[in-house]
């Protein structure tokens, strides 16, 4: 069954606890945080201590996508506060594999975001190193932005890539999902869904999430 990471961007920020235990209750499968910094997209969003507030809330899986320059300056403080997936921008990453070896160093999940318009085929020469692979189809930076299409070539061919190398690495894709483009992903095989305007926008998040699984 596809998973469903729940976006927080999306949650009013002054009842981020109790959007955080509706998420839990109502089943989702990850938390998912976008960490922005104002340098690589023009928005401020969280740090640490909200990682580590939200950790004493739930046990879901919290995964950080760090949309900052510099990434490797900071992976160590969202391990501490108890972060198990950390994803990457690639195109802020001088030195990805580096990044990624101390990543799983701490145990934790290493994954890789791809914008829209950046080559997948970097892919191919990461894959030792990552449990996992975001394709964005929205530019990053804000909510509630408009799915880009060009995401399914996208997903096509890094199964491709995957499959001549006989490996697999579960795939997401992040950014204007709604119920009906879901479906698509499914079919084409992506196992996690970062969902958050969709989410949040009705009254029942537990029959929300239920539709977007089923």
């Amino acid at each position: 069954m596809t998973k469903i990471a729940a976006s927080i961007l999306a949650c009013n920020n002054a009842y981020i606890g109790d959007c955080v235990k509706k998420i839990d209750n109502a089943k989702a499968d990850i938390i998912h945080i976008d960490i922005m910094d104002g340098h690589y997209v023009d928005n401020l969003t969280f740090g640490p201590q909200m990682i580590k507030n939200i950790r004493n809330l739930t046990n879901l899986p919290i995964e950080v996508h760090l949309e900052l320059f510099n990434p490797e300056k900071y992976i160590l403080n969202f391990v501490d506060v108890g972060a198990d997936i950390i994803t990457l921008q690639l195109d802020t990453c001088i030195h990805p594999i580096r990044i990624l070896k101390q990543i799983r160093n701490y145990n934790k999940k290493a994954g890789i975001a791809i914008n829209p318009t950046k080559s997948i085929e970097d892919i191919r020469y990461l894959v030792n190193y990552i449990d996992y692979v975001l394709l964005m189809s929205v530019e990053p930076g804000f909510g509630g932005q408009k799915f880009e299409e060009i995401v399914f070539e996208k997903i096509k061919k890094i199964k491709e890539i995957f499959s001549d190398l006989k490996i697999k690495i579960p795939i997401g894709v992040d950014g204007g999902i709604n119920l009906e483009n879901s479906k698509k992903l499914k079919v084409q095989g992506v196992e996690i869904l970062v969902i958050g305007s969709a989410l949040f926008q009705g009254d029942d998040l537990v029959e929300t999430i239920y539709n977007f699984k089923n």
